[in-house]
């Protein structure tokens, strides 16, 4: 007989990393169609920003009223709400049941992060498609990601118009 964590891991731990882009479901979708077996388990992670955060120490509004962050809280339940509910329908669809986490935090340490607790064996995330400045500026979580994760890193790049 089978412990809990070998019927666990007798497939594969695929992390996927969905946020509220468009692109973030078309990596799931991807992940679903291409990687996804039904032995594996599938985790979604989503990296959520902290409302306090929002607001940097020395800047007119760091001195924010309570019931202003209370509605920017809500206003990030609500979007980690409709990501995850997005994520389930399409789960849904292809008879798979995810387990699904949220975290306040960077996106690249969120990620990293699960990946870890989570002995991924594979972590799939999006690329926004950013050019070389913006990247710079900005920072790439999955070029963060590939450089800090253990185990392999799928990256799927945004869909391209097909029109010719």
């Amino acid at each position: 007989m089978e412990s809990m964590e070998q019927q666990k891991r007798s497939g594969r731990l695929i992390l996927v990393a969905i946020d509220e882009s468009k692109e973030s479901i078309n990596v799931l979708q991807w992940a679903l169609d291409n990687l996804f077996k039904s032995q594996d388990r599938i985790v979604l992670i989503h990296a959520q920003r902290d409302a306090v955060s929002s607001f940097a120490p020395g800047s007119p509004g760091f001195m924010v009223p309570v019931d202003v962050l209370k509605l920017l809280e809500n206003d990030i339940k609500k979007c980690t709400e409709t990501i995850f509910a997005k994520a389930m329908d399409l789960c849904k669809s292809k008879n798979v049941t995810p387990e699904m986490e949220a975290h306040t935090g960077d996106a690249r340490e969120v990620i990293c992060d699960a990946a870890k607790k989570y002995n991924s064996d594979m972590v799939v995330l999006g690329s926004h498609g950013y050019g070389a400045f913006k990247r710079v500026v900005l920072g790439s979580v999955s070029d963060f990601c590939v450089h800090h994760i253990q185990c392999p890193v799928v990256i799927v790049k945004p869909q391209r118009n097909k029109a010719h």
